[in-house]
Protein backbone atom coordinates (compact mmCIF):
# COMPACT_ATOMS: atom_id res chain seq x y z
CA UNK A 1 0.00 0.00 0.00
CA UNK A 2 2.66 2.37 0.65
CA UNK A 3 4.37 1.94 -2.25
CA UNK A 4 1.08 2.59 -4.26
CA UNK A 5 0.64 5.60 -2.60
CA UNK A 6 4.28 6.23 -3.18
CA UNK A 7 3.85 5.64 -7.12
CA UNK A 8 0.48 7.96 -6.92
CA UNK A 9 2.08 10.91 -5.27
CA UNK A 10 4.92 10.70 -8.08
CA UNK A 11 3.00 10.51 -11.07
CA UNK A 12 1.00 13.33 -9.98
CA UNK A 13 4.36 15.42 -8.89
CA UNK A 14 4.96 15.24 -12.34
CA UNK A 15 1.87 15.88 -13.74
CA UNK A 16 2.38 19.38 -11.46
CA UNK A 17 5.65 19.72 -12.99
CA UNK A 18 4.55 19.23 -15.90
CA UNK A 19 1.32 21.71 -15.72
CA UNK A 20 3.54 23.77 -14.13
CA UNK A 21 6.71 23.95 -17.16
CA UNK A 22 3.25 24.26 -19.56
CA UNK A 23 2.21 27.12 -17.81
CA UNK A 24 6.07 28.75 -17.96
CA UNK A 25 6.02 28.12 -21.69
CA UNK A 26 2.84 29.77 -22.55
CA UNK A 27 3.74 32.50 -20.51
CA UNK A 28 6.85 32.54 -22.54
CA UNK A 29 4.96 32.66 -25.56
CA UNK A 30 2.45 35.31 -24.76
CA UNK A 31 5.72 37.53 -23.55
CA UNK A 32 7.52 37.08 -26.69
CA UNK A 33 3.96 37.41 -28.90
CA UNK A 34 3.47 40.81 -26.86
CA UNK A 35 7.41 42.32 -27.00
CA UNK A 36 7.07 40.75 -30.64
CA UNK A 37 4.00 43.24 -31.34
CA UNK A 38 5.15 46.17 -29.68
CA UNK A 39 8.68 45.62 -31.89
CA UNK A 40 6.21 45.57 -35.27
CA UNK A 41 4.57 48.28 -33.76
CA UNK A 42 7.66 50.43 -33.25
CA UNK A 43 8.85 49.51 -36.32
CA UNK A 44 5.25 50.42 -38.30
CA UNK A 45 6.02 53.91 -36.77
CA UNK A 46 9.06 54.07 -37.91
CA UNK A 47 8.46 53.34 -41.59
CA UNK A 48 5.78 56.06 -41.43
CA UNK A 49 8.06 58.54 -40.00
CA UNK A 50 10.71 58.05 -42.73
CA UNK A 51 8.18 58.19 -45.24
CA UNK A 52 7.32 61.66 -43.84
CA UNK A 53 11.15 62.22 -43.70
CA UNK A 54 11.54 61.74 -47.64
CA UNK A 55 8.29 62.90 -48.65
CA UNK A 56 9.72 65.88 -47.09
CA UNK A 57 12.68 65.86 -48.88
CA UNK A 58 11.15 65.81 -52.31
CA UNK A 59 9.41 68.80 -51.83
CA UNK A 60 12.56 70.27 -50.44
CA UNK A 61 14.31 69.35 -53.47
CA UNK A 62 11.81 70.09 -56.50
CA UNK A 63 12.60 73.95 -56.07
CA UNK A 64 16.30 73.37 -55.93
CA UNK A 65 16.56 71.40 -58.54
CA UNK A 66 14.52 73.92 -60.18
CA UNK A 67 16.79 76.97 -59.41
CA UNK A 68 19.82 74.70 -60.59
CA UNK A 69 18.11 73.98 -63.75
CA UNK A 70 17.65 78.16 -64.18
CA UNK A 71 21.33 78.70 -63.15
CA UNK A 72 22.08 76.23 -65.87
CA UNK A 73 20.47 77.75 -68.43
CA UNK A 74 21.71 81.34 -67.48
CA UNK A 75 25.14 79.79 -67.28
CA UNK A 76 25.03 78.20 -70.68
CA UNK A 77 23.39 81.22 -72.62
CA UNK A 78 26.05 83.51 -70.60
CA UNK A 79 28.64 81.77 -72.28
CA UNK A 80 27.10 81.08 -75.56
CA UNK A 81 26.72 84.30 -76.20
CA UNK A 82 29.42 86.49 -74.42
CA UNK A 83 32.54 85.03 -76.41
CA UNK A 84 31.11 85.29 -79.78
CA UNK A 85 33.40 87.72 -82.80
CA UNK A 86 30.26 89.57 -82.75
CA UNK A 87 28.17 90.24 -79.71
CA UNK A 88 24.39 89.44 -80.69
CA UNK A 89 22.70 90.03 -77.43
CA UNK A 90 22.89 93.23 -75.66
CA UNK A 91 25.72 94.10 -72.39
CA UNK A 92 22.32 94.24 -70.61
CA UNK A 93 21.45 91.29 -71.40
CA UNK A 94 24.47 89.50 -70.45
CA UNK A 95 23.94 91.24 -66.97
CA UNK A 96 20.84 89.51 -66.64
CA UNK A 97 22.52 85.69 -68.26
CA UNK A 98 25.47 86.44 -65.62
CA UNK A 99 23.54 86.45 -62.41
CA UNK A 100 23.68 82.72 -62.48
CA UNK A 101 27.08 82.55 -61.81
CA UNK A 102 26.86 83.86 -58.63
CA UNK A 103 23.53 82.54 -56.97
CA UNK A 104 24.26 79.33 -54.91
CA UNK A 105 21.51 76.31 -54.77
CA UNK A 106 20.25 75.24 -50.99
CA UNK A 107 18.88 72.09 -49.94
CA UNK A 108 18.41 71.09 -46.30
CA UNK A 109 17.35 67.40 -46.32
CA UNK A 110 14.85 65.98 -43.49
CA UNK A 111 16.28 62.78 -42.02
CA UNK A 112 15.16 63.83 -38.43
CA UNK A 113 13.56 60.34 -38.37
CA UNK A 114 16.58 58.64 -39.60
CA UNK A 115 19.30 60.11 -37.68
CA UNK A 116 17.13 59.25 -34.52
CA UNK A 117 16.48 55.62 -35.85
CA UNK A 118 20.05 55.27 -36.71
CA UNK A 119 21.58 57.04 -33.11
CA UNK A 120 19.24 55.03 -31.08
CA UNK A 121 19.70 51.29 -33.12
CA UNK A 122 15.97 51.26 -34.14
CA UNK A 123 16.73 51.47 -38.17
CA UNK A 124 17.59 47.38 -37.22
CA UNK A 125 14.17 47.07 -37.17
CA UNK A 126 13.91 47.23 -40.82
CA UNK A 127 16.06 44.56 -42.29
CA UNK A 128 15.72 45.43 -45.44
CA UNK A 129 19.16 45.38 -47.83
CA UNK A 130 18.08 47.36 -50.82
CA UNK A 131 16.45 49.85 -48.04
CA UNK A 132 19.77 50.65 -46.59
CA UNK A 133 21.80 50.40 -49.88
CA UNK A 134 19.04 52.93 -50.79
CA UNK A 135 19.60 54.72 -47.55
CA UNK A 136 23.85 55.08 -47.62
CA UNK A 137 23.19 56.15 -51.49
CA UNK A 138 21.40 58.88 -50.47
CA UNK A 139 23.60 60.02 -48.02
CA UNK A 140 26.77 59.81 -50.28
CA UNK A 141 24.73 61.66 -52.85
CA UNK A 142 23.89 64.48 -50.09
CA UNK A 143 27.55 64.43 -48.68
CA UNK A 144 28.80 65.27 -51.96
CA UNK A 145 26.14 67.78 -52.60
CA UNK A 146 27.44 69.40 -49.42
CA UNK A 147 31.14 69.15 -50.12
CA UNK A 148 30.24 71.33 -53.02
CA UNK A 149 27.98 73.56 -51.21
CA UNK A 150 31.32 73.97 -48.86
CA UNK A 151 33.07 74.90 -52.22
CA UNK A 152 30.77 77.14 -53.39
CA UNK A 153 30.44 79.20 -50.44
CA UNK A 154 34.60 79.18 -49.99
CA UNK A 155 34.67 80.56 -53.85
CA UNK A 156 32.43 83.40 -53.12
CA UNK A 157 34.26 84.39 -49.47
CA UNK A 158 38.10 83.52 -49.95
CA UNK A 159 38.60 81.88 -53.63
CA UNK A 160 38.27 82.76 -57.02
CA UNK A 161 35.20 84.36 -57.27
CA UNK A 162 36.43 87.09 -54.24
CA UNK A 163 39.62 87.44 -55.92
CA UNK A 164 37.50 87.89 -58.73
CA UNK A 165 35.12 90.57 -57.09
CA UNK A 166 38.46 92.44 -55.37
CA UNK A 167 39.32 92.69 -58.98
CA UNK A 168 36.30 93.87 -60.54
CA UNK A 169 35.58 96.44 -57.76
CA UNK A 170 32.25 94.80 -57.01
CA UNK A 171 30.42 91.47 -57.88
CA UNK A 172 27.51 93.82 -58.64
CA UNK A 173 29.28 95.00 -61.77
CA UNK A 174 28.93 91.48 -63.34
CA UNK A 175 24.77 91.15 -63.16
CA UNK A 176 24.18 94.77 -63.52
CA UNK A 177 23.67 96.52 -60.20
CA UNK A 178 23.78 100.30 -60.31
CA UNK A 179 24.51 101.57 -57.39
CA UNK A 180 26.87 104.38 -56.76
CA UNK A 181 30.00 103.15 -55.76
CA UNK A 182 30.17 100.37 -58.83
CA UNK A 183 32.79 101.99 -61.09
CA UNK A 184 33.39 101.07 -64.37
CA UNK A 185 30.30 99.17 -65.31
CA UNK A 186 29.93 100.74 -68.93
CA UNK A 187 29.70 98.57 -71.58
CA UNK A 188 33.28 98.32 -72.73
CA UNK A 189 34.45 97.74 -69.48
CA UNK A 190 32.40 95.24 -69.00
CA UNK A 191 33.43 93.24 -72.04
CA UNK A 192 37.09 93.69 -70.95
CA UNK A 193 36.11 92.20 -67.23
CA UNK A 194 34.43 89.23 -68.66
CA UNK A 195 37.37 88.26 -71.26
CA UNK A 196 40.02 87.98 -68.51
CA UNK A 197 41.38 85.16 -67.17
CA UNK A 198 40.22 85.05 -63.93
CA UNK A 199 36.88 85.68 -65.45
CA UNK A 200 36.49 83.08 -67.91
CA UNK A 201 38.06 80.66 -65.40
CA UNK A 202 35.26 81.71 -62.68
CA UNK A 203 32.71 81.27 -65.06
CA UNK A 204 33.49 77.58 -66.17
CA UNK A 205 34.13 76.82 -62.61
CA UNK A 206 30.83 78.24 -61.68
CA UNK A 207 29.00 76.01 -64.31
CA UNK A 208 30.52 72.79 -64.13
CA UNK A 209 29.88 73.11 -59.97
CA UNK A 210 26.28 73.89 -60.77
CA UNK A 211 26.48 71.02 -63.61
CA UNK A 212 27.20 68.96 -60.30
CA UNK A 213 25.23 69.89 -57.58
CA UNK A 214 22.09 69.79 -60.41
CA UNK A 215 23.17 66.06 -60.95
CA UNK A 216 23.47 65.36 -56.69
CA UNK A 217 19.96 66.89 -56.29
CA UNK A 218 17.85 64.86 -59.21
CA UNK A 219 20.07 61.58 -57.59
CA UNK A 220 18.72 62.33 -54.31
CA UNK A 221 14.90 62.80 -55.63
CA UNK A 222 15.07 59.85 -57.43
CA UNK A 223 16.44 57.72 -54.48
CA UNK A 224 13.86 59.77 -52.17
CA UNK A 225 10.90 57.99 -54.54
CA UNK A 226 12.80 54.96 -54.02
CA UNK A 227 12.89 54.59 -50.65
CA UNK A 228 9.13 55.98 -50.47
CA UNK A 229 8.25 53.48 -52.45
CA UNK A 230 9.96 50.21 -50.34
CA UNK A 231 8.99 51.94 -47.24
CA UNK A 232 5.06 51.92 -48.76
CA UNK A 233 5.44 47.60 -49.66
CA UNK A 234 6.78 47.59 -46.28
CA UNK A 235 3.62 49.12 -44.33
CA UNK A 236 1.16 47.16 -43.13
Amino acid sequence: MEKNKTGKYFKYAIGEIVLVVIGILIALQINNWNESRKLESKKQELIINLINDFEGNIEQLQPAIKESDTLSFKMKAFLNNAYLPNLTISVDSLKVLADGFFRPVYFFPSIVSYDEAKSNGNLTLLKNKKLFKDFNAFHEELSNFQNLQNDSRESYFNGPIWELKKLAGSGGIFIGFKDHYIKNSDDVSYMKLINLPLATAVFENEATLNYNVNLHLKNMEFLSNKIIQTLIEMKK
